[in-house]
């Protein structure tokens, strides 16, 4: 339990911020020399910053939600502090410190440490009241302390910053909540989260509240794609509007349906199944090449002109050669699903690659469909395969829907076919019609009706 310092009752009283300091303005180059009010603190910035935390966090966890939100207003946004000698001592070495960067820091895990917690409570009013809070700061200058004008103009260049637009980010679309400036961008949030959750810069705090955001909106497209194939194709709902989670319209029933269509006997899960079973004990470059026959088998319905085989076959070629003689492993098999994803999407500097510009304007599905079967037998190449989406999105983001329609369009596709072949959900496409054909790739679709159910996860067993 944190101690008493960090919380204690005399916190409910409150005082302007450094009652200590206000009679000692620090001079303009911010000397070192202490104020004699305030003795020179013998913490680090480090120690300081875990002062603060112990206090949101132990408030967070003890005080209403109200309370603590009101609390930070007052600390870091009316600079007002709570009456706590080493509360006060530590926000004051923080500014002793005179570093832009450790008060990010700090300020930012703080946030991070509220939304968290508001986040897996579903209190998504108070997160979106926090962001709020930040976004109408009061901009007039407070009186002539030097402190607080510092302190100031820290949170201004906060609010000015990339750290921000990421605060704003792990707030968007919970409960009812729509961002305001619409941007196409918007739309492919859980990739974009990735990007934060997998950066290792980022606070614990800041990466945790962007996963579990990110798992959030994937979990709300999957149930909102199930309704929808449900309700469209029920007499019941005829009359009624079904709500598409997608931009593709009606064309999105008629993709799933493509892609649910078995490849002969066998589905696209049956046959990653297989293929792990058949690549049991071989060689890397054993592996390499029956990769290629299990991308490009039973496809027959796509034409592969856009992504070309030989050129997928001279990439793996080309990828760890000395390896080829060894019995593979998952760490290579992974290593391997990965750069295949990379020569399928985006260069290290970012820039999509001449595969994905081809693939993805002449046919979107045969790319999505490659992606899906990569993933099917590497899952976890999947936040990988994020993390290369968002580096795409942020190439683009400056770049109008309309510009851009053939990577929205890619994106829609790839996003349909992640979902109904997803981890806990199975979707079946069913022959209705009474006279039942041999060859599967013939039936007509329309007497097809897909079915979705959640099934549980199966644990990995080590």
């Amino acid at each position: 339990m944190p101690s008493q310092d960090v919380s204690s009752q005399s916190e409910t009283k409150e005082s302007k911020v450094l009652p200590a300091l206000t009679n000692n303005i620090l001079p303009e180059d911010l000397a070192e020399q202490p104020t004699t009010q305030l003795k020179k603190s013998e913490l680090t910035v480090s120690a300081a910053q875990d002062i603060i935390y112990k206090f949101f966090i132990y408030h967070i966890k003890n005080s209403a939600s109200a309370v603590v939100l009101q609390q930070f207003k007052k600390i870091f946004i009316e600079l007002i502090a709570p009456v706590n000698p080493k509360l006060i001592q530590a926000i004051y070495t923080i500014i002793e410190f005179n570093s832009q960067l450790e008060f990010n820091n700090l300020f930012k895990r703080c946030c991070y440490i509220l939304l968290n917690n508001w986040i897996t409570q579903r209190k998504y009013q108070l997160a979106r009241d926090l962001i709020k809070i930040i976004s109408q700061r009061t901009l007039s200058e407070p009186q002539a302390d030097n402190c607080l004008k510092i302190l100031r103009v820290w949170l201004t260049n906060f609010v000015n910053s990339q750290d921000y637009e990421d605060l704003k980010l792990s707030v968007f679309k919970y409960g009812d909540y729509q961002p305001v400036p619409h941007n196409w961008t918007s739309r492919y949030q859980p990739y974009l989260l990735a990007a934060q959750y997998l950066d290792a810069k980022n606070t614990i705090e800041e990466r945790e509240t962007a996963r579990l955001l990110s798992q959030h909106l994937k979990d709300k497209y999957k149930f909102d794609l199930a309704m929808y194939t449900s309700h469209s194709q029920s007499a019941a709902f005829k009359l009624k509007k079904s709500y598409n989670p997608t931009l593709l319209g009606d064309e999105a029933l008629r993709l799933i349906k493509i892609i649910l269509i078995n490849r002969g006997s066998r589905s696209y899960r049956s046959l990653a199944n297989i293929f792990l079973t058949q690549t049991q004990n071989i060689t890397y470059k054993q592996f390499k090449e029956y990769v290629i026959k299990y991308l490009f088998f039973y496809d027959k319905v796509f034409t592969h002109n856009d992504i070309s085989q030989e050129n997928i076959i001279n990439m793996l070629e080309i990828f760890h050669p000395e390896n080829d003689a060894e019995t593979l492993n998952s760490g290579i098999q992974l290593r391997t699903c990965n750069y295949l994803i990379k020569c399928l999407t985006v260069e290290n500097s970012a820039e999509p690659t001449a595969l994905f510009l081809c693939a993805t304007q002449l046919n979107p599905l045969t790319l999505a469909i490659l992606i899906l079967k990569i993933i099917l037998i590497s899952p976890h190449s999947r936040t990988y395969l994020e993390l290369c989406l968002a580096r795409l999105i942020q190439y683009y983001q400056d770049t109008s829907p309309d510009e851009c329609h053939w990577l929205i369009n890619f994106l829609e596709v790839c996003q349909i076919a992640l979902t109904i072949y997803g981890e806990n959900v199975q979707y079946n496409l069913v022959n209705m019609s009474e006279k039942q054909q041999e060859e599967q790739l013939l039936i007509d679709l329309n007497n097809c009706r897909v079915f979705s159910q959640h099934k549980p996860i199966k644990k990995d067993q080590d």
